[in-house]
């Protein structure tokens, strides 16, 4: 049986530990698993739920759906239909060439430092 906080935790640690680094490693290991389109539309989707939890939308994680996307085997027109609450805007290819857009989210990003006790507070507090 796996204990979810446990596994959040030692997530949380590996990416404070980590920082750019692992996101790097996660995007690494999304282009070299080949998902398929099911699989790659509930990956954007939890994007976008993640992106939006906060209710404060910011280009730079527009810009890291647009690196996960670029990492995935879908059209803009399938993208468009198939994950919820998006537009236009997360599928407009703002920079053409993937390396110059990794990149470019890489060197703009600062990561904030999770703290999973914090996290519960606040999600036992609504």
């Amino acid at each position: 049986m796996i204990e979810i906080d446990k596994e959040l935790n030692a997530l949380l640690e590996e990416i404070n530990d980590k920082g750019k680094g692992f996101l790097k490693s996660y995007l690494n290991l999304v282009n070299e698993a080949k998902l398929n389109e099911n699989d790659s539309i509930k990956l954007l989707d939890v994007a976008v739920k993640t992106i939006k939890a906060d209710n404060i939308i910011k280009y730079s994680e527009i810009k890291f759906f647009k690196v996960i996307k670029a990492n995935l085997n879908l059209s803009d027109e399938t993208i468009l239909e198939k994950v919820e609450g998006i537009d236009e805007m997360w599928v407009a290819q703002d920079i053409k060439d993937y390396g110059l857009l990794y990149d470019s989210y890489f060197e703009n990003i600062e990561l904030p430092k999770f703290d999973l006790k914090a996290l519960s507070e606040q999600e036992e507090k609504n």
